[in-house]
């Protein structure tokens, strides 16, 4: 019996001791124009929470948050970190039962890019959300520039064109 009990509490510490897997998303819809996408997980059960939520854009700028609210103690999600592409970025607005990260506005060059989203759930699991907002690049004052200019010059070549057309 004791060496039953033993192997028991063995194996209870090595299943323990396993890193949660982290799951994968893919966020479509995103991009390439002003555009906004809604992610998030849930749980029935306790453990850690490993999320990894991909998106793929042009360059341009995200926002966005990620938030839980806990109706019961047992549902209580515990968010340690939320990283975009393996950088604290998301900062953390409130804390306990309701919780909320902010990603303020943050430049992000063409891609794949990857939030990922760490804690705990609580004991009878619970669930988090977020939306991610995507805005593309402005062109730079320069590019603008070269644009109208460019322009007007094809258009002053085609007003002193040397031919003229004639119609019978």
């Amino acid at each position: 019996m004791l060496k039953l009990a033993k192997a028991l509490c063995l194996a209870t510490a090595a299943f323990a001791a396993i890193p949660a897997q982290a799951t994968t998303t893919i966020l479509s819809g995103l991009g390439p124009d002003d555009s906004s996408v809604f992610f998030g997980a849930t749980s029935n059960k306790t453990g850690a929470i490993n999320d990894n939520f991909s998106f793929t854009v042009p360059s341009g700028t995200v926002s966005g948050f990620i938030g839980s609210i806990a109706l019961k103690t047992k549902l209580d999600v515990v968010l340690t970190s939320v990283l975009l592409d393996g950088k604290s970025l998301f900062t953390q607005d409130l804390t306990g039962y309701e919780e909320k990260w902010s990603l303020a506005d943050t430049i992000v060059g063409p891609g794949t890019h990857i939030i990922q989203v760490l804690g705990n759930w609580g004991t009878g699991g619970g669930s988090y959300s977020g939306t991610l907002n995507f805005s593309p690049a402005v062109p730079e004052p320069a590019t603008w520039a070269m644009m109208i200019a460019g322009l007007g010059l094809v258009g002053a070549s085609m007003r002193y064109r040397k031919g003229h057309v004639r119609f019978a």
